[in-house]
C-alpha cells in the first residue's frame, strides 16, 4: 500500500465533505448578505471596539507619560529609568497592536465561538460516516509511522485503565 501522508489523508477528508459544506456554505453566505450589512461597516462601531477605543485612548498616551517620567528619572542620575524609558514605549505598541486585533479580528471565528462553529458539521455527513473517516485516517497513520501506532495503543492501554495507579489518594 502507497505511504500516505498526513496532509493526503486531510485533503480527502475535506473532498468527502466539500460539497456538503460548499453547498451550505453558499446558502449561509446568501442569507447574511440580506440580513446583515456588511463586516466592514461595524466593525468600527460595535461593542467590542468602541471599548477597545476607549482603552487605548487610555493606555497609550498613560504610556508616554510614564515613558515621559522615567526618561526624567533616567536624566536624574537613575540608570535603571533607562530601561524603563524605552520598555513604556513598548507597551504602547503592544497596545496598540492588542487593539488592532480586538478591533479587526471576528470573535464568531474565534476563541471558543469559533471552536463550537468548527465543531458543527454539515448534516448530510453521519456520525458514523464522521467516525469511519476518522477510523480510517488513524488507520491510515499508524501504517505509516509504527511509533505512533504503539503510542495509539498505549494510550489506549491507559484508557481501559488495566493499569495499577501510581499516585496516592490521601
Amino acid at each position: 500500500m502507497p505511504a500516505t501522508t498526513r496532509h493526503q489523508v486531510e485533503a480527502d477528508i475535506r473532498a468527502a465533505t466539500e460539497t456538503t459544506e460548499t453547498r451550505d456554505r453558499t446558502d449561509t453566505e446568501t442569507s447574511q448578505a440580506r440580513s446583515q450589512p456588511s463586516q466592514r461597516e461595524g466593525m468600527w462601531t460595535s461593542r467590542r471596539a468602541l471599548v477597545a477605543h476607549a482603552a487605548i485612548a487610555v493606555w497609550v498616551p498613560g504610556c508616554v507619560v510614564a515613558c515621559w517620567w522615567q526618561v526624567e528619572v533616567a536624566l536624574s542620575g537613575d540608570s535603571l529609568g533607562w530601561v524603563y524609558s524605552v520598555m513604556w514605549p513598548c507597551f504602547a505598541v503592544f497596545g496598540v497592536v492588542f487593539w488592532w486585533h480586538l478591533v479587526h479580528d471576528d470573535p464568531e471565528t474565534l476563541g471558543s465561538r469559533g471552536l463550537r462553529g468548527l465543531q458543527q458539521t454539515p448534516n448530510d455527513v453521519s456520525d458514523v460516516e464522521r467516525r469511519m473517516l476518522l477510523e480510517e485516517t488513524i488507520t491510515l497513520a499508524e501504517e505509516e509511522d509504527p511509533e505512533l501506532a504503539a503510542y495509539n495503543a498505549y494510550l489506549a492501554d491507559l484508557a481501559r485503565g488495566d493499569r495499577p495507579r501510581t499516585r496516592r489518594r490521601h
